[in-house]
């Protein structure tokens, strides 16, 4: 009787396991796709150069044993008309579909931020494989450069400050990384200026066996207010960036000056407030600076008081966002947002001067400096407080 109702249904069945196929021609193996990382946009000769970046599998997998083979970097360079028209021309040459998932970086020229950045956001956000949250950098540089660099020993660029800028930035903070979603939300908010940090190949400080090796390094920032391209900065200029950026991890400075160095002081706790005061009918700003940090390195011992340290420090960073200012003042550029402040806390104010013409920046917009800084401790010894007389 078992065996009676076991071949019925074994008989009902097989029709339905003639129809299942072993593998579908649908499939593709992954190490047949293409895999597009970085997307670079350039604009020469009245036309958009775009430039994809894609890594095969092998520089991606770890093998077992062996040496690491070198990695595999493919750059496409297409050009059209508009951004849209280029980025179509790769799929011309592609072989397999290319997959953007995986995009993870998005590098732009000076040119192409002077022609305008709406038409790319646009372009790239429309397409539902992009994600919202690659990185974005900005470049003088050749961009197919820029994508070619590799990271140590022969790791691929997704091990580079392209793709993963983050965790260079958490030891030691210059300029923020920004990402797709925050840019734009920076970007198309009135009265904003905002950045993106500069990408540049440094081809003298690693050496591998004694020879030269180019990698990636951040050199300064572009600015943009409104979607308008404001210019380009170098790091030495805008030294004062690091104290109001919200996002800086950990921030070196060297008191009171890289000429005449006493001590290296870092700070991973701070906190700045720009506060918007009326002032006999006039909006000026007081910016007040809070931070936490400690003593790194002391290189001379003329400076030995805890409280005269502190009061160096505070002379120091006051010193850089003052001139971090000043700059934004000779440049017409709002480097602090006091603008944006104004726009925030005071709207039907900005709302006014907005109508009026009115200017933001003046010599006397700032009212007051004031900074309180607390030195905790002196390096490994965290546990321990600083404690050191005349």
């Amino acid at each position: 009787m078992k065996n009676i109702i076991f071949k019925s249904r074994f008989l009902f069945l097989l029709p339905s396991l003639l129809l299942i196929s072993g593998c579908s021609n649908d499939i593709n193996e992954v190490q047949n796709l293409n895999f597009g990382t970085a997307i670079g946009v350039d604009f020469k000769d009245d036309k958009f150069h775009i430039y994809i970046q894609m890594l095969g599998l092998n520089s991606i997998a770890k093998t077992e044993g062996g040496d690491t083979p070198p990695p595999q970097v493919y750059i496409s360079e297409t050009i059209g008309e508009t951004f849209i028209d280029a980025f179509f021309k790769a799929y011309r040459t592609s072989q397999e579909r290319i997959i953007w998932a995986h995009v993870t970086a998005i590098v732009l020229s000076e040119s192409a931020l002077n022609k305008g950045i709406e038409n790319i956001y646009d372009g790239i956000t429309r397409y539902y494989e992009f994600r919202p949250t690659p990185w974005v950098f900005g470049t003088l540089e050749p961009i197919d450069d820029i994508l070619s660099a590799n990271g140590f020993f022969n790791q691929s660029s997704l091990n580079t400050i392209l793709h993963s800028p983050q965790s260079s930035y958490e030891q030691g903070s210059w300029v923020r990384p920004l990402k797709l979603n925050k840019f734009a939300r920076e970007l198309l908010e009135p009265a904003q200026t905002t950045y993106i940090p500069t990408l540049t190949i440094n081809k003298k400080q690693w050496k591998k066996n004694k020879e030269f090796e180019p990698k990636l390094a951040i050199n300064g920032a572009f600015f943009l207010k409104n979607s308008e391209y404001k210019g380009f900065f170098k790091l030495n200029d805008i030294k004062g960036i690091r104290w109001i950026a919200s996002e800086s991890k950990r921030v070196p400075i060297l008191v009171p000056s890289k000429e005449k160095p006493e001590f290296l002081a870092v700070f991973e706790e701070k906190h700045i407030k720009i506060i918007p005061i009326n002032v006999n009918g006039k909006f000026k700003y007081d910016i007040v600076f809070f931070a936490n940090g400690y003593i790194s390195n002391r290189l001379k011992n003329n400076v030995l008081n805890v409280n005269h340290m502190q009061n160096f420090v505070k002379d120091s960073i006051i010193s850089q966002i003052k001139d971090f200012y000043q700059l934004g003042l000779d440049k017409n550029i709002d480097f602090l947002n006091l603008e944006y402040q104004l726009y925030r806390k005071h709207n039907s104010k900005w709302k006014q001067m907005t109508k009026k013409n009115e200017p933001f920046l003046e010599e006397d917009s700032i009212n007051d400096f004031k900074a309180y800084i607390s030195l905790q401790h002196s390096g490994s010894f965290k546990k321990q407080k600083i404690k050191i007389d005349d």
